[in-house]
């Protein structure tokens, strides 16, 4: 049994933000909750996540999907300093400690595992994640005697030409007994070019008194790309992004310039579904098979059956729309929109809170609001419901196989009997019973005058 430390204490002032480093969103999550989820395959006994004051005020407020518990590093005075912090909360008798920083958001759930067998298979007291890097300006270096035996890691700062010029690098993942670390933690000092206790001085510590040492060389090293700066955040951001399209390419859906559309991890995508450039995919949106979803459509917390069309420009916000219906284009489907079978949403309407049963169609300029509508029913183009009375909302009900004229105001609370027909232009503001014809307008006058002569000069 393993447990975990995520150390998120930096105060990440490279940000420029007065968002805690490790909350920053990615791909609509917070950069922390990548390292919190990638552990899950291990099943640890616990997570405890180290900051310090400002990142737990914001955190203690973000409801994540993986538990873990707080501990408070406070001043912060180095990575063992804030280890230390984290072994006080563990209440656990793990065997081994999983430590990973929680501002490296690319890594993979397999890494953290090939790291945790190969510890466990070759009985070390400590193993190192490393990585071969070609530029490794700023890192830590790991310094070994053998292929995999580690004597020491120094860090840019304190580390002679001779051990700059080393490319095995530490990525600040690391797994170690547990005892063992609470023993050398106490042993660790601050003698370094910044003050401060550094966790990687674990190395030389196990290494003199004879213990087991090994690095684990990590096969992709982008997965231990940190972010310390916006730069940083965009390039992340940008290369997550393409492993997850990536994934849905070869689960069969189609990106047509994959290169501009931004979509997050909790969405789902059928086969045969072709995205269209500048599509922005967010939150628990789910979408079927043989869909087609247009040019700088917007889907929030969706779900989309087979065979739907989305229109270019389209935004649609806690919606749900059945199979072969269609949207768009420059729709706006409003949260809690229900759109029924072979449904049509055209261009400039606006749904809200409304049920459009199977066949519907309201194609142009239209406000449906707190409105259900029954199977085949037409609404003309310019209709709107006026559900709002200053004070409060107020229903609409359209039954089926109505024909509702252009121009059209329906004043809510009211009801449209089944089979009726309202004239175009029409004011409704009382119940028009079923196979009506209704016409709610004022009469038309045709007044005849003489043309207005033309003023004498």
């Amino acid at each position: 049994m393993v447990s975990v430390i995520i150390l998120a204490a930096g105060e990440g002032k490279r940000m420029r933000s007065k968002t805690p480093k490790v909350l920053h969103p990615l791909l609509g999550k917070p950069m922390l909750a990548y390292g919190i989820e990638a552990t899950n395959p291990l099943n640890p006994a616990e997570r405890i996540v180290v900051v310090n004051p400002t990142v737990h005020e914001a955190v203690s407020k973000w409801d994540p999907e993986t538990p873990f518990t707080l501990a408070i590093q406070d001043p912060p005075r180095g990575t063992a300093d804030a280890v230390k912090c984290g072994l006080s909360a563990l209440s656990d008798s793990s065997e081994n400690v999983l430590i990973l920083p929680g501002d490296v958001p690319m890594i993979s759930p397999d890494t953290l595992k090939e790291l945790v067998d190969n510890h466990e298979a070759t009985g070390a007291t400590l193993t190192i994640l490393g990585a071969e890097m070609a530029d490794p300006f700023g890192y830590g270096r790991i310094v070994t005697e053998e292929e995999d035996s580690v004597i020491r890691i120094v860090e840019e700062r304190d580390a002679s030409p001779e051990e700059k010029a080393i490319r095995l690098v530490n990525t600040g993942f690391m797994i170690v007994k547990t005892k063992a670390l609470r023993d050398a933690l106490n042993k660790i000092g601050t003698n370094n070019a910044q003050g401060e206790f550094y966790l990687t001085d674990l190395a030389a510590i196990f290494h003199e008194k004879g213990l087991k040492v090994r690095v684990r060389t990590c096969e992709d090293p982008a997965e231990t790309a940190g972010v310390n700066d916006r730069r940083q955040l965009w390039e992340v951001q940008r290369r997550l992004l393409n492993r997850l399209i990536q994934r849905w390419q070869s689960e069969g859906v189609t990106f047509t310039n994959p290169e501009t559309v931004y979509m997050e991890p909790s969405v789902s995508i059928g086969r045969d579904t072709v995205i269209e450039p500048g599509v922005y995919l967010q939150g628990k949106t789910e979408i079927g098979e043989d869909c087609r979803i247009g040019q700088g459509a917007v889907i929030e917390n969706s779900v989309l059956r087979e065979n739907v069309i989305i229109k270019p420009y389209s935004v649609i916000e806690q919606s749900t729309i059945d199979a072969g219906a269609s949207i768009g284009p420059f729709a706006h489907l409003r949260p809690e929109s229900e759109i029924g079978r072979e449904a049509k949403v055209g261009n400039f309407v606006e749904v809200k809170k409304s049920r459009l049963a199977p066949g519907v169609k309201a194609s142009h300029l239209t406000y449906l609001g707190d409105t259900t509508i029954g199977e085949n029913t037409n609404i003309g183009a310019g209709t709107i419901t006026c559900n709002y009375d200053g004070k409060r909302k107020h229903p609409t009900t359209i039954g089926k196989d109505v024909f509702v004229g252009s121009n059209t105001a329906l004043v809510a609370p009211v009801t449209v009997g089944d089979g009726s027909t309202i004239a175009a232009g029409s004011v409704i503001t009382k119940k028009i019973p079923p196979d009506t014809l209704a016409v709610g307008r004022a009469r038309q006058q045709n007044i005849y005058r003489h043309k207005r002569r033309k003023k004498e000069k």
